[in-house]
C-alpha cells in the first residue's frame, strides 16, 4: 500500500481498528506517526508502536491518553530522553515509575510537573540544585500556596517568573513580586490577569 493510500485511511475517522493495526508496520514513518492520532486506535496498536524505530512515533505513544500502564512502564526504560519525558508527564504513569524516572537528572523536571507526585516529594524538590526542577514544581497543579510562597523568593529569576506564570498563585504573592528587579518576572506579572493593580 502506498503512503498516500495509507494516509487516506489514517485520516478517515471511520477506519476500523483492525485496519489501523495493519498500518502500524507501514514503512513510512509519517503514516505511523499520524496513526497515533486516530480516534479508533487500539491499546494493542499503541503498544506495538511503542517499539517503533522512530523516537517521534514513540513520543506520540507516550503522550497518548489511552496508552496502557504496562506500555508506559516499558517506555520508562526507552533510550530516548524525549520519550521518557512524556512518560514522566503522563497521568497514568505509576508512582513507583515516576519516582524512578525522578532519579534521572534529565527527566526530574518533567516528573516535578506530574500531578500524581506526592506532596512530600514536591517539598524535597523545592531545594533541588537545578532551577528547572524548582521551576517545574511551580507548574504542578497540586503545588500548595506555601511552596509557591517559598519559591517566590528563589534566587533564580526563572523560578520566580514560573511562580508568577502559575495561574493559581494568589494575588498576595504576586504583589510581593511587583518590585522584583528581573525583567522576566516583570513581564510575567504584566501577563498574569491576577496581578494586583
Amino acid at each position: 500500500m502506498t503512503s498516500t493510500e495509507a494516509l487516506a485511511l489514517v485520516n478517515d475517522p471511520s477506519t476500523p481498528a483492525e485496519v489501523l493495526d495493519s498500518l502500524a508496520t507501514h514503512e513510512d514513518e509519517n503514516v505511523r506517526r499520524a496513526l497515533t492520532g486516530h480516534p479508533n486506535i487500539s491499546v494493542a496498536t499503541l503498544d506495538k508502536l511503542s517499539d517503533d524505530e522512530s523516537q517521534f512515533v514513540r513520543v506520540r505513544v507516550a503522550a497518548h491518553i489511552n496508552t496502557s500502564v504496562d506500555t508506559l512502564v516499558k517506555m520508562s526504560k526507552d533510550e530516548s530522553d524525549f520519550v521518557r519525558e512524556f512518560v514522566a508527564e503522563h497521568p497514568s504513569t505509576p508512582l513507583e515509575v515516576l519516582l524512578e524516572l525522578g532519579e534521572d537528572r534529565a527527566i526530574t523536571p518533567w516528573v516535578a510537573g506530574n500531578p500524581n507526585i506526592p506532596l512530600e516529594v514536591l517539598m524535597n524538590m523545592i531545594t533541588d540544585r537545578d532551577e528547572y526542577v524548582r521551576a517545574a514544581v511551580t507548574s504542578n497543579p497540586n503545588t500548595p500556596v506555601e511552596i509557591l510562597q517559598t519559591l517566590s523568593k528563589d534566587e533564580s529569576e526563572n523560578v520566580r517568573a514560573a511562580v508568577v506564570n502559575n495561574k493559581s498563585t494568589p494575588s498576595e504573592i504576586l504583589a510581593t513580586l511587583k518590585d522584583d528587579i528581573s525583567e522576566i518576572v516583570q513581564d510575567a506579572l504584566e501577563k498574569n490577569p491576577n496581578t494586583p493593580a
